[in-house]
């Protein structure tokens, strides 16, 4: 479930920077922000523990983001610091970038494959799931042996399972199913 104490914090700062005509730039901030928190797990234990007083956070966040951050992304940090709220940063932006989509027609498609997908291969799906959906798409792709063949596409509405795993179980169904009859 969401955590709607997040959703508020990640709509304040949406509505300001659709209000500055900088979604784009807040976006990046937010992803240059979950990229930090995922290398280094500890910097939001840091933000979040109250041993660090609210001051060492503040040089700690203007330290290491206010060279690169837009000076509203550094007050939303120190704003999550003074209102005790720090742990929910990957739920903010989790919640910013989901606005952001929303508003700009963007979809998160993930593609799991047997094998690494060509440029080709992903530039076809993007377009097929493009012209099915209207909205522009974002793919991230993985790998999973498992699947022996053929691609897995799961996005917010849908999941299409074109693996090989999946057909050679569809058909010990059908077996199962006529050896019972």
């Amino acid at each position: 479930m969401k955590n709607k104490i997040s959703l508020e914090y990640a709509e304040a700062l949406f509505l300001l920077a659709t209000e500055e005509n900088r979604q784009s730039e807040y976006l990046g901030d937010m992803q240059m922000l979950k990229g930090v928190i995922e290398e280094n797990g500890e910097y939001l234990l840091l933000l979040s523990s109250p041993a660090v007083s609210l001051e060492e956070k503040e040089a700690l966040i203007d330290g290491a983001f206010g060279a690169v951050a837009s000076e509203h992304t550094v007050s939303f940090l120190k704003l999550l610091c003074l209102k005790g709220r720090a742990e929910l940063l990957p739920m903010c932006i989790e919640d910013f970038v989901a606005l952001y989509n929303k508003v700009n027609r963007v979809i998160r498609a993930e593609v799991t494959s047997a094998v690494e997908l060509t440029d080709s291969e992903k530039e076809k799906i993007i377009e097929k799931l493009s012209k099915k959906t209207g909205h522009r798409v974002e793919l991230l792709c993985r790998v999973d042996k498992s699947i022996l063949g053929g691609v897995i596409i799961s996005t917010e509405d849908a999941v299409m399972d074109g693996s090989l795993k999946q057909k050679i179980s569809d058909v010990k169904e059908v077996i199962k199913g006529e050896s019972k009859a």
